[in-house]
């Protein structure tokens, strides 16, 4: 049974250089007996550093659900534990951050971000018998049982391009596609699935071009220029992504049918740096549905209560809806979770409404991959608005 929200505001808050926080009470247990009372659960992510702004986002949404699940009695009349250690997206520290915390008996690591950093921790915690649930972390290693403690969420963005291609075929017709990518690992995989779904749905791919975080974006920009594709595909960082589509804004020269992203666009960087005209064509997949949609009223009355003023974006529900899916999973686990029975309880889980912002999850012994869809969202007067759920199925 999911908890509801009607909580008090604890006092103690997430700072940028956030070194520990315990939900249980703003503090570490003081015995051994008051330990039997909660259940302990860890956090390394960039909450400092260049990329801070987001760690910190994702750590909000996790934080606000466990206090108002704390505050309305605990999960199994436990409270929740968060210790979160701050790790900059350093790598060194992410697994320093992760020994410390399994060495302080935390059931489970919940959350973080940072891809070399999660990478880094998935051998830490498979040797330890830890669960890593729900990384910001898009990578095939947690579609399958390869890593088996690690659980994901976010379908890859190879699976994500493929789909999005094909949704926006369906919806608006065939037409000429143009890739944008960011330096990745999945870059070959993504070239390969969007060139195949531009194929198998009729249309013409144009060609594509990396972009390096922080780059120059005016050589790719005159590549589409000239290229006028009907469709652009950008799986590049939103910060890049925002510069082209300014830059082809700036000269009239918009993709003809649409922008189409995957779900690391959709925030407040495209959506306050990118002119009326862009918006129109947006259509993207999200991780969560929007924060104006009304699935997310449990999320931002959280959020209020213990981060009055705080900012809130797709990021910040994507961190409640881990946090609401990691006490689903308590829930499951028992009267006293363990890293074992927690996990268990994830591998069985079939089809489960763990949050209002995502569609119903499903894991298996084969499978640690949650979800097979995902919102697809457009701007509409100023805000994203989910217009379908697309399906995102696990392509080889």
């Amino acid at each position: 049974m999911r908890t509801r929200f009607h909580v008090s505001r604890l006092t103690c808050g997430l700072t940028a250089a956030a070194v520990a926080l315990t939900l249980a009470g703003c503090g570490a247990a003081s015995n051994a007996e008051s330990q039997s009372d909660v259940i302990r659960l860890g956090e390394t992510s960039g909450i400092s550093g260049p990329a801070g702004g987001y760690g910190k986002a994702l750590s909000e949404g996790q934080q606000a659900i466990f206090r108002a699940v704390n505050d309305a009695g605990g999960v199994n009349g436990k409270k929740i534990e968060l210790t979160l250690l701050d790790d900059g997206l350093d790598v060194a520290r992410a697994v320093q951050n992760v020994r410390k915390l399994v060495t302080d008996k935390n059931i489970a690591i919940v959350g973080g971000s940072g891809s070399g950093s999660i990478d880094a921790i998935v051998p830490v915690l498979d040797k330890a018998g830890v669960p890593l649930l729900f990384p910001a972390k898009s990578s095939p290693s947690f579609v399958n049982t390869v890593v088996p403690q690690a659980f994901a969420l976010v379908p890859t963005f190879p699976d994500q391009a493929h789909a999005v291609v094909s949704a926006a075929f369906q919806k608006t017709g065939a037409g000429s596609v143009f890739l944008v990518r960011t330096v990745s690992d999945q870059n070959d995989a993504i070239f390969a699935k969007v060139e195949t779904a531009v194929r198998d749905g009729g249309g013409a791919f144009l060609g594509t071009a990396i972009v390096p975080f922080g780059a120059d974006v005016t050589p790719v920009a005159l590549q589409l220029a000239e290229a006028r594709p009907d469709y652009v595909v950008f799986t590049s960082a939103p910060a890049e992504t925002t510069k082209i589509v300014n830059f082809l804004a700036g000269k009239d020269m918009l993709p003809k049918k649409a922008i189409l992203g995957t779900s690391s666009l959709p925030g407040n960087t495209f959506l306050q740096g990118t002119p009326p005209s862009a918006h129109g064509l947006l259509f993207s997949l999200a991780i969560t549905k929007p924060p104006a949609d009304p699935s997310a009223a449990e999320c931002l009355e959280a959020v209020e209560k213990y981060y009055p003023g705080a900012e809130v974006d797709t990021v910040t529900t994507f961190g409640c809806a881990i946090a609401q899916t990691v006490v689903a999973g308590l829930e499951m686990a028992g009267p006293n979770p363990s890293s074992e029975s927690l996990a268990d309880a994830f591998a069985s889980m079939r089809d489960h409404q763990t949050s209002p912002l995502i569609p119903p999850v499903t894991f298996s012994r084969d499978s640690h991959m949650g979800l097979t869809s995902l919102p697809a969202v457009t701007v509409k007067d100023g805000v994203y608005e989910a217009v379908e759920s697309v399906s995102v199925p696990v392509l080889q």
